[in-house]
């Protein structure tokens, strides 16, 4: 009896910001290899990423180049690089997926990022033909009013709609994982049964520490004065991450100058944020700590112990944000924008001090909330709530789900 041939599976991932390339190692560890031979199609920033290269999981890589008119990360309100995104990643993917077809047949597809290309995916009866495909949502807002999610109603919010319905009845789509809940209950309140493709995964926080240094030893390695109130802003600083109105305000006359702000990751902002008043006032005032580019699981851990409170303070944000997953599961508290699922989770769980990011007096009396110790228990309850809520953010459902969902469509039991 012939031996079958191994099953091959394509992910198509081309951005290496933030979570990106986090989710495509979890998926390159999940088990995936033990079965399939994996064909990892992206940029070679992506491909030479240390969470990529450091898998000892066997892949093939295939090289996608963007062609310059294609901006990953337009602003918000640029429409026309947005749609130029949405329309010219899911040409490469299709792309590159027939290219990879020629020789030898795709079984199935992972697109690990969907909110980048649903336009193009969209637009076909089958994005890939007649083969299976399973994709991640992040950016899904069209529940949030019914869920009691604070949210403006999204630009062309039918037309999001009508392509939501499109990816959904296509015959080849499996699953559309996502990792906010309240979409799934919406999906399953719904009459139409393509909605019961959408399953609910926690955000594959990829790192939990058992055990942390104390919070001294952390600030003190880190070279911060062990008696600093310290917030931590973790992972890409741009404006969206509401990084300046932060600064701002640390730097308010009216802000204790206990509180220090640190900046891990990498700095995406305008010229004027580095070289501002406010920035170059906490550095004159040595409150201010920046360690720019990739932070290793070492220096994850000490920033994590060091840190009194996480900053999730995003502006024009709505959606679920990893970064406060990593913290309430570290239990750190946070201060949170008073919208979107960062603020919906922060109230309902009570997971620290809810602000509105672009007032700078409330972000002034929250930072000094963090100073005064009227309520002594409020962040140390909210750290604590943290753990509980995120206990289980872990990437074993999400590798537990994809894993299974390949094996099934291609026939290999597990």
């Amino acid at each position: 009896m012939a031996t079958p041939r191994s099953i091959r599976v394509l992910i198509l991932e081309v951005s290496a910001a933030g979570h990106h390339p986090y989710h495509v190692r979890l998926l390159l560890d999940s088990g995936l290899a033990e079965f399939a031979d994996i064909i990892l199609a992206s940029q070679q920033e992506v491909l030479l990423h240390p969470a990529i290269a450091t898998s000892s999981t066997p892949f093939q890589p295939y090289r996608i180049d963007l062609p310059p008119p294609l901006i990953l990360e337009p602003g918000i309100s640029d429409f026309a690089p947005l749609l130029r995104m949405q329309w010219g990643l899911g040409a490469l993917y299709r792309r590159a997926f027939f290219a990879l077809s020629r020789n030898a047949p795709i079984d199935f597809v992972i697109v690990p990022y969907l909110d980048n290309c649903m336009i193009n995916l969209a637009a076909s009866n089958d994005a890939f033909g007649s083969t299976p495909w399973l994709a991640l949502t992040m950016r899904t807002m069209l529940h949030y009013r019914y869920m009691g999610v604070v949210a403006p109603e999204q630009r062309f919010a039918p037309i999001r709609r009508w392509l939501l319905n499109r990816i959904l009845r296509q015959r080849s789509m499996t699953a559309l994982l996502t990792i906010d809940p309240t979409l799934a209950v919406f999906a399953q309140q719904q009459r139409n049964p393509q909605f019961r493709k959408i399953r609910y995964v926690p955000d594959p926080v990829v790192h939990h520490y058992p055990s942390l240094p104390s919070n001294a030893v952390a600030k003190q390695r880190l070279g911060i004065p062990i008696d600093a109130c310290t917030v931590l802003l973790y992972g890409a600083i741009t404006e969206r991450k509401g990084a300046a109105f932060l600064v701002r305000a640390a730097a308010a006359p009216d802000c204790s100058d206990q509180i220090h702000v640190v900046l891990a990751g990498r700095i995406r902002m305008p010229d004027d944020f580095l070289q501002g008043e406010a920035l170059h006032a906490l550095r004159t005032a040595n409150r201010i700590h920046i360690f720019e580019g990739f932070i290793d699981d070492e220096h994850e851990k000490l920033l994590l112990a060091s840190a009194d409170c996480m900053w999730v303070g995003y502006v024009d944000f709505y959606g679920a944000s990893g970064v406060m997953a990593l913290a309430g599961r570290h239990g750190v508290p946070v201060l949170a924008s008073d919208y979107g699922l960062v603020g919906y989770f922060t109230k309902k769980y009570e997971l620290g001090a809810i602000i509105e990011p672009r007032k700078q007096a409330s972000v002034v009396a929250a930072l000094n909330r963090l100073v005064k110790h009227e309520d002594p228990d409020f962040f140390r309850r909210a750290g604590r709530n943290g753990i509980s809520v995120f206990e289980n953010y872990s990437p074993l459902e999400f590798q537990r789900v994809v894993v299974e969902t390949v094996a099934k469509s291609c026939g290999r039991s597990q």
